[in-house]
């Protein structure tokens, strides 16, 4: 594969990843299996559209992907679940939003740390 198909590798390698078949993601997704087949291969440039709903099935930013980046899905980054189960621990919304709201803080340090 050429080095302009890396979005399409990324989204083959995370749709195997979360063990999803073609049929299913592009049911998930909305769109036709041979378009996907298309979009993995490099024979087709998925719209906006597409790819944002690419991105909520298959847990990634596109935003973020690069050459050399090796992508998993979000959920099993350590720092997802470990934020989930803080969040799981809210008694109540009140709560609940405020741990949601220290958890983005965090993530933007994080992010600046890099």
């Amino acid at each position: 594969m050429s080095a302009e198909n890396n979005l399409g590798k990324k989204i083959k390698e995370l749709r195997t990843n979360m063990g999803y078949t073609q049929e299913r993601l592009a049911e998930l997704v909305d769109i036709d299996a041979k378009n996907l087949s298309k979009i993995e291969n490099g024979g087709h440039s998925p719209s906006y559209i597409t790819l944002s709903k690419l991105s909520k099935v298959l847990e990634f930013n596109f935003c973020n992907i690069d050459n050399t980046q090796k992508v998993e899905p979000l959920s099993k980054h350590k720092y997802y679940q470990k934020s989930l189960k803080i969040l799981n621990t809210a008694d109540s919304p009140e709560e609940l939003e405020s741990y949601y709201s220290i958890l983005k803080v965090a993530q933007k340090l994080i992010g600046k740390s890099k």
